[in-house]
């Protein structure tokens, strides 16, 4: 009994060291599989989101009016003055839309965090946009063009500024309605349930503030 009892005096030590080693060891993985589990649910919610590449939030329809005229110049013969060609004109009556959307594709995992409880979740939306701009070609029409007197490439081409601007007024007129901060607006009222619905979890939605981009496919 006496050799028994220093025997286990003796590996004790190496016993509780080995203890010690195994349960750090076990203590290193299931932090490690924490950690694993959070990041999958990061990327998961972020392919969830990315694969709604650019959400349309608002629309906004625009009827105008658009002239233009440009004065041809004129040459000086002292007398009197005399324009070679006169003046070119054209009016579009027009019906166009402008939408404003999110475009989640530009989001990263840095934009998705959850809170300690893991119970809501943070996302970072980029600034809303306007993805495009245009004018419903089969609801517009021409009136009082005066350009006879021009040559059929510089006809086309008077035509077709008329029409860029046309577009421009409708993007100016989006823009000075509000069409970005209804689309915010807008994101709150759609997404939020959405995002909810896929994730389970409360969501806070945030935006960047940087400058709009304007694109028009």
């Amino acid at each position: 009994m006496i050799n028994l009892a220093k025997l286990v005096l003796k590996i004790l030590p190496w016993l509780l060291t080995v203890g010690l080693l195994s349960w750090m060891l076990i203590q290193e993985k299931m932090n490690f599989s924490r950690e694993r589990i959070t990041q999958v649910e990061t990327n998961t919610i972020l392919t969830r989101v990315e694969q709604m590449g650019k959400m349309e939030l608002v629309k906004y329809n625009f009827q105008e009016v658009t002239e233009v005229k440009k004065i041809a110049g004129e040459i000086d013969l002292k007398i009197f003055k005399y324009k070679p060609v006169p003046d070119s004109k054209g009016v579009l009556i027009s019906q166009g839309s402008a939408v404003g959307c999110i475009d989640f594709q530009k989001i990263n995992a840095a934009d998705i965090n959850f809170s300690k409880t893991g119970d809501t979740l943070f996302l970072q939306l980029p600034a809303p946009e306007i993805c495009y701009f245009k004018i419903d070609l089969e609801k517009s029409r021409l009136y009082d063009l005066q350009i006879d007197y021009m040559r059929a490439d510089e006809q086309k081409n008077f035509i077709q500024e008329l029409y860029k601007v046309a577009e421009q007024e409708i993007k100016d007129a989006s823009l000075a309605s509000g069409i970005l901060e209804q689309a915010r607006d807008n994101a709150h009222g759609v997404l939020r349930p959405m995002l909810q619905a896929l994730t389970g979890k409360v969501v806070i939605l945030n935006f960047d503030l940087e400058a709009p981009i304007l694109t028009k496919d």
